[in-house]
């Protein structure tokens, strides 16, 4: 299983994953920055953990990362249809399936990075 129900929490981790990414813009105070997948070409935010630099990531440029994908465990405001999507904890959903699914519900998927190497 993939997936993890965290009790502590408002968010049901989903999967860890390496993605390639052009960081476009970045908020050092709030530690996010705007990266544009390269696969699927939808940006999306990412959360930067405080072990990991904000001076070390540059606008403009590609990364290989390893992201974290987190799913909201608050399914009011999602369309019945893609109420599977966040509710199925224990099938296997693609990456690609999360960032693009950030597009209809930003508030509903996070990410956060775990590692990156400039690409």
């Amino acid at each position: 299983m993939s997936a993890s129900l965290n009790q502590q929490t408002n968010w049901n981790y989903r999967k860890t994953e390496e993605r390639l990414v052009v960081i476009k813009t970045k908020e050092e105070k709030a530690r996010k920055v705007a990266a544009l997948d390269i696969l699927t070409n939808v940006s999306f935010i990412i959360e930067i953990p405080e072990n990991i630099g904000m001076e070390n990531l540059q606008a403009e440029k590609e990364y290989l990362t390893h992201l974290e994908v987190y799913t909201s465990k608050s399914l009011e405001g999602i369309n019945p249809e893609f109420i599977n999507f966040f509710n199925s904890l224990d099938i296997d959903q693609s990456m690609e399936d999360f960032i693009k699914a950030y597009r209809v519900y930003p508030s509903k998927i996070h990410f956060k990075l775990d590692t990156l190497e400039e690409s």
